[in-house]
């Protein structure tokens, strides 16, 4: 569809106000969300995949009766904008250059410097994307209601974070304590996951390791390590040949750790001081004693050896690990491999075999190294047991001997914890990303028993799409602890019990739906009052109880009431849609937070999950080139054909891949479709034959499927069947000579109704040039009454299929041309035993009929009594019989004769008469 086109139609939607919901409809009410956007960029065709679903359900829920609220506001809270910002400050090249292709999307080459001088404050770049995105959702037809717009940096909508944030804290689920957190280095401030690059779909977690210290004469090394269980069997020490190395100095002990690790030490512990650089030729001359075992270690380089993950320094477990016995190997170190753990379950499984298994030759071969050490260490961890070589820890199991090893260092000074990232990671403004100890850091602690209790019976109440993602939700809320909830710094709103703190963007971002439902009348309270003060607040979200408005004057009080009734109308949710990534935090944190503060009927009921978008088999990702914006798309492709496309291939749960052939071959469907309903002209006259007949039965089959698979939000069969199936069923009525103009016109304006939620725009285009009053967007279709279906035409029409599919395999198998084909069919007296028998009633047959018993038994599976008048089906079908397989053909009634072939129903007896 040209773009023109649907920019008239976006016009004409906005002027109409055809999307804002009436509250005293009669309608039945349905409540449908999707993540608020984050503005610091543009969004590409990842994004745009949830919304777009969430759009056409919102547009088939209108169109079937419902009383629909999609409403969008914008996410602004955090660090990420702030440190763009201060980077533009900095004149950051790096930072410079990433808006200015982020603004040449939008702007002309001219306006790209004032633009970026102007992000030097931070609140500029979150207005500029928000009102650009806004743009692009609207290019895609989204159908979202715009008055009830906001964003998470609002004064009104912070007050409403203030109000949660002190009923969580009455609950005594919000406390203070030191905690370790993600930390960015450059901006010294927590971060989340929705600060970091790649934070939503490739999670960053904390993981905590066993620092071990190995005593020297002059100063201890230190190594982390996730099996202190492991001591006994350690044979050397490793370091990095091109790392870099200090001295530091903690409770009055000196360590040598990599530089990079000394950072971190300094975030998670006391006075740590670093007290100079050390060269590894120093550390290698020197030999270091093993706590509890007492051996002596030398010290080797390794190339794979990261300075930057743990301390730069790793024990060395050849009997245990795969990667120091293949590097001793290819190194030709002189050390004997310890076995310290049995697995009596597998005794077969050690180093060495896995290591010949895989056909591992050197420490090169990454990949497998990883496969092997993961099969390894599960085995190990869940089967082994520690064997006589490990002291007075031997016959402990694994996962006894851990605990109780680690808390012996602990207890003798020769070890502490370190915490490291799960990966190494990086803000979205590039800032490096490591583990802090925080002083007095606040966080929400979701590990309260009662909490948890609650939120399991409401996820146990809740619709989930696909249906295995509740016990994924479950699971998500059985993991969950203490989550750090505020920050130094950043956009959002101030902690109310110490406003040195800020709340942070994914703490502040559980509950915002339910601003969606009243933010007009928050709105109008805040510029009454100049703030929204906690009675108005309980009174709108918490207990409804009108006493507490008594202080205000009637115009306040009015709006309170105005937002009560609206949140009571609209709430809860009745679908949130959003990608899997969002499970372990977004989602889970707002189904905690819900059934914490939310009685039964204000609390969320349904979830669909959608799967992620590739590209071309890729990850999506500016530096691969293939992060095409939202604006591109429509540009480029066409809101309509990008909706299409995201309907049609891939279910809602499956990951979605964006690439160009099959974009080209969704684009030839659409083009069909619009050569077929634009050629849709026939004479008036023209009155129904047969296949006419079976294409509108056949239509009200597909519009039934269309309805099941949209009531079921199986978006892609239900588009599949009403799109793709209908069109290749007009193709079959061409082809059997029928009228496909007449057809068409007989089912047209439901046809562009059940398309309308997915391309809209075409649909509004041909409406009115079919003269139709309004928008398409606006009528209702009747889902419980989607047409009659003749079962004996479409049964007619599938004979004749099955019996030239049967001729064609005849052909084939014989490799006759014929010039005749003689097809008898099933007479009624064949009929009347074919029932007769079909029924277990043998004892009625006729002398005459019971020699041919036996052959009904050979060919019942292929016996179809439930199509009737055969002769006359393919009488009626006899031009378009001889038209397929360019021969006479004549149709017969079988009279059967002991030993001669027998016609049954539905199983005539074909014979090829091939040209003399």
């Amino acid at each position: 569809m040209d773009q023109s086109v649907e920019e008239k139609w976006q016009k004409r939607w906005a002027e109409s106000h055809v999307f804002e919901p009436d509250m005293d409809s009669a309608r039945k009410k349905f409540m449908i969300t999707v993540p608020w956007p984050y503005t610091n960029g543009p969004l590409h065709v990842g994004h745009g995949r949830t919304y777009t679903l969430a759009d056409i359900i919102a547009r088939y829920k209108r169109m079937t009766g419902y009383n629909v609220l999609f409403p969008m506001a914008f996410h602004q809270s955090g660090t990420p904008i702030l440190a763009f910002s201060e980077r533009i400050r900095l004149n950051d090249e790096k930072t410079i250059r990433q808006y200015r292709e982020n603004l040449s999307e939008y702007e002309e080459p001219e306006n790209i410097d004032a633009i970026i001088e102007s992000f030097k404050k931070p609140e500029n770049i979150a207005a500029y994307f928000s009102e650009r995105i806004v743009k692009d959702f609207t290019s895609l037809g989204y159908s979202m209601d715009w008055t009830r717009r906001f964003t998470s940096a609002d004064p009104f909508y912070q007050d409403f974070v203030v109000w949660q944030f002190n009923r969580l804290h009455d609950k005594g689920l919000i406390k203070s304590g030191r905690y370790p957190v993600l930390y960015s280095i450059d901006d010294q401030n927590a971060v989340g996951e929705d600060d970091i690059s790649d934070g939503d779909i490739d999670k960053v977690t904390i993981e905590e390791y066993t620092a071990v210290i190995f005593k020297g004469t002059e100063y201890s090394l230190v190594a982390a390590s996730l099996r202190p269980e492991t001591i006994f069997g350690i044979t050397n020490l490793w370091i990095s040949p091109s790392g870099d190395y200090v001295l530091v100095e903690m409770d009055g002990e000196k360590f040598a750790v990599s530089r990079e690790a000394s950072e971190k030490l300094a975030l998670q512990h006391d006075d740590v001081t670093v007290i100079g650089s050390i060269r590894n030729s120093q550390i290698l001359s020197q030999e270091f004693t093993a706590p509890i075992s007492g051996r002596k270690l030398k010290v080797y380089q390794a190339e794979f050896v990261d300075p930057d993950n743990g301390t730069g320094v790793v024990y060395s477990v050849p009997g245990h690990a795969v990667w120091d016995f293949v590097a001793m190997k290819e190194y030709s170190l002189d050390v004997d491999p310890v076995t310290i753990i049995d697995v009596p379950s597998d005794p077969g499984i050690t180093v060495q075999s896995l290591v010949s298994q895989a056909g591992i030759s050197g420490v090169s071969d990454s990949d497998l190294i990883k496969e092997a050490t993961q099969k390894l260490y599960k085995e190990e961890f869940y089967s082994g047991k520690l064997n006589g070589y490990n002291g007075k820890y031997s016959g402990m199991t694994v996962q006894q001997a851990r605990d109780s090893i680690r808390d012996d260092l602990f207890a003798q000074k020769l070890g502490f914890i370190f915490y490291e990232t799960s990966r190494h990671a990086t803000t979205r403004a590039g800032s490096k990303v490591v583990v802090s100890v925080m002083k007095d850091q606040w966080f929400i602690d979701y590990s309260v028993p009662w909490w948890k209790k609650l939120s399991h019976e409401l996820v146990g109440r809740m619709f989930y799409y696909p249906e295995f993602y509740r016990n994924a939700m479950n699971d998500a809320i059985d993991w969950l602890r203490e989550r750090p909830c505020a920050r130094r710094r950043g956009i959002g709103t101030r902690l109310p019990f110490n406003r040195e703190w800020v709340i942070e963007s994914l703490s502040d971002s559980t509950i915002y739906p339910a601003v969606y439902t009243n933010s007009t009348q928050l709105r109008e309270i805040f510029r009454l009052l100049g703030r929204i003060p906690e009675e108005i607040m309980d009174f709108i979200y918490g207990s409804g109880d009108r006493s507490s408005l008594s202080g205000f004057d009637v115009a306040v009080q009015d709006l309170a009431r105005e937002a009560r009734r609206s949140l009571e109308y609209w709430y809860g949710v009745d679908i949130r849609l959003t990608a899997h990534p969002h499970l372990s935090n977004h989602l889970s944190f707002y189904v905690m937070n819900h059934a914490a503060l939310f009685p039964e009927n204000l609390q969320p009921r349904g979830l669909i999950i959608s799967g992620l978008v590739i590209s071309n088999g890729a990850k999506i990702s500016k530096s691969k080139g293939n992060a095409i914006s939202l604006l591109r798309i429509s540009h480029r492709y066409s809101a309509d054909l990008y909706r299409l496309f995201v309907a049609v291939n891939a279910d809602i749960a499956s990951t979605l891949d964006w690439n160009e052939d099959e974009i080209q071959a969704v684009r030839k469907k659409y083009e069909t479709f619009l050569a077929l309903v634009s050629n849709r002209q026939h004479d008036a006259g023209f009155i129904s034959t047969q296949i006419e007949s079976w294409f509108e039965s056949r239509f009200n089959q597909h519009l039934e499927e269309y309805f099941q698979g949209m009531e079921k939000f199986d978006l892609r069969g239900a588009i599949i069947s009403i799109f793709y199936e209908v069109m290749n069923d007009i193709r079959y009525v061409e082809q059997r000579g029928g009228n496909t103009g007449y057809a068409i016109s007989r089912i047209l304006d439901r046809w562009i109704q059940a398309l309308a939620p997915v391309i809209p725009h075409t649909c509004e285009e041909l409406w009115e040039s079919m003269g139709r009053e309004g928008f398409v967007s606006t009528t209702i279709m009747e889902k419980d009454n989607p047409g009659p279906v003749d079962q004996e035409i479409l049964s007619a029409e599938k004979y004749l299929q099955k019996v030239i599919q049967d001729i064609r395999d005849i052909i084939k198998a014989t490799s006759i041309d014929p010039a005749t084909i003689e097809i008898s069919v099933c007479g009624s007296e064949m009929r009347k035993l074919a029932l007769m028998l079909g029924e277990n009633r043998v004892s009625e047959a006729t002398p005459r009929l019971k020699p041919f018993i036996g052959d009904y038994m050979k060919n019942k599976r292929n016996i179809d009594t439930s199509v009737s008048g055969e002769a006359a089906i393919l009488r009626e079908s006899l031009t378009y019989l001889e038209k397929t397989f360019q021969c006479q053909v004549n149709i017969t009634e079988n009279s059967p004769v002991p030993g001669k072939k027998i016609a049954w129903p539905g199983r005539p007896v074909i014979t090829l008469k091939p040209s003399s």
